[in-house]
C-alpha cells in the first residue's frame, strides 16, 4: 500500500513489538519487504504491547482526523488480508474528503 498511494494520502508506519534478540531478523524483514517508510522499535514488556496492541501483525487504520476507523489483529488470529479488509476500508476513508 505505501508505493500505491500518494504519500499526502496515505501515511504508512511499522512498530514492532518483537523482543531486542529479534532486531536483527526484524530489520532483515523490513528490507526485504523494501519497507521505505517509517519503522518504529516498542521497547516494552511483551505484556505491554500485547494488551495495548493485541497482537503480531495487527493493523490500525485512523482517519484524516487521528481517529481510529478500523482494527485488524493477528494475520494468523482473525484471518484478514490487506487486500479483502484493510484497503477497501482505506479506499473508502479517501473518498471523504474534509
Amino acid at each position: 500500500m505505501h508505493g500505491k498511494y500518494d504519500p499526502k494520502e496515505v501515511a504508512i508506519i511499522t512498530v514492532s513489538v518483537n523482543e531486542a534478540k529479534e532486531r536483527d531478523g526484524v530489520l532483515d524483514f523490513l528490507k526485504k519487504q523494501g519497507a521505505t517508510f517509517a519503522n518504529y522499535w516498542l521497547d516494552e514488556d511483551t505484556a505491554f504491547s500485547q494488551e495495548r496492541v493485541g497482537g503480531a501483525s495487527t493493523v490500525f487504520v485512523f482517519d484524516r482526523d487521528g481517529r481510529r476507523a478500523g482494527k485488524f489483529v493477528g494475520i494468523m488470529i482473525q484471518g484478514f488480508t490487506h487486500e479483502r479488509d484493510v484497503e477497501p476500508l482505506v479506499q473508502e476513508l479517501l473518498k471523504v474528503k474534509p
